[in-house]
């Protein structure tokens, strides 16, 4: 009879040693808005939390809650309303908040063990960090902003300018999404766009573009690139090509510049910016030089 008891005893010991592992507890806001909390769970060999494109959460019944990534906007360990300054200092791609509130732009990995995050830092290097000492993981900086009810504070009138006819040139970095040219335009002005320089979407060798793109696509020359990029297919201009110099005003939707020479009509009114379309700047290096004018 003692040993009809085993199997359960070690079951038991099991499971008491699986929840004490996965102490940490997080919240996934969702980009619904939507918010669901839990235990960060771990799982295989590598003790990982992340697994095939999905987060998990552990709840009460001993299951699993499953998430994709991309339906992820903030992975939040401490709760509460982000200061404004957070929520106005997110960058493009993903953006870690330790607890003593520094910031830093890179990539979410993976978290593992039930206590460790990783990250990859702007310069591609790996990092890691314990999870008592991150307070948030934005995944989707669009759709946190929204969760929390911010709204960016409108550009003051004085900081303003429209085209100059003689031109004004801004340097379009190739490491950031969108690049401020202190422009504001009205919907059906002539902007005339002189683009020349060459920039890299990639680490790979042939990964460089002009202001009219590349033939070559990170998302899809390595599947090693597509699966760990989340977001990957996003361009912020679909069917433009990628790498190539693009436009966009206020949060209207972007466009294609590349080195046409003809002045383009403006299709909206408000702030212009100029970006190199990637999905994912942080390999990126280079910058396009651009001279902005009036017809």
């Amino acid at each position: 009879m003692f040993r009809r008891f085993l199997p359960f005893i070690a079951l038991v010991f099991c499971a008491s040693i699986y929840l004490l592992a996965a102490t940490e507890r997080a919240t996934f806001v969702l980009t619904d808005g939507e918010r669901k909390s839990g235990t960060v769970v771990f799982h295989g060999d590598q003790h990982e939390n992340l697994i095939n494109g999905y987060l998990n959460l552990g709840v009460e019944n001993g299951k699993d809650m499953t998430f994709p990534l991309d339906q992820v906007a903030i992975i939040d360990f401490v709760g509460g309303q982000p200061p404004a300054t957070e929520l106005a200092s997110l960058a493009a791609q993903h953006t870690l908040i330790t607890r003593n509130g520094a910031a830093q732009a890179g990539r979410f990995v993976n978290m593992i063990n039930g206590d460790t995050l990783l990250w990859e830092n702007g310069a591609g290097d790996r990092q890691q960090y314990a999870i008592r000492d991150v307070a948030r993981v934005y995944l989707n900086p669009q759709s946190a902003r929204k969760t929390f009810n911010y709204t960016a504070p409108a550009a003051p009138p004085a900081a303003a300018a429209a085209p100059d006819a003689r031109g004004t040139t801004v340097q379009v970095d190739a490491r950031q999404i969108w690049t401020d040219t202190g422009i504001t335009v009205n919907r059906g002005d002539l902007v005339r766009f002189q683009a020349s320089g060459q920039v890299r979407i990639g680490a790979q060798q042939e990964a460089t573009a002009t202001p009219d793109g590349s033939t070559f696509d990170p998302r899809t020359a390595d599947p090693g690139v597509a699966r760990n990029r989340p977001g990957v297919g996003r361009y912020p201009a679909p069917g433009v090509a990628p790498g190539a110099l693009i436009g966009r005003i206020g949060n209207s939707a972007a466009f294609g510049i590349g080195t046409q020479s003809q002045p383009l009509p403006m299709p909206a009114s408000g702030r212009l910016v100029l970006g190199v379309n990637d999905d994912d700047p942080s390999d990126n290096s280079g910058a396009f030089t651009v001279v902005v004018s009036g017809r």
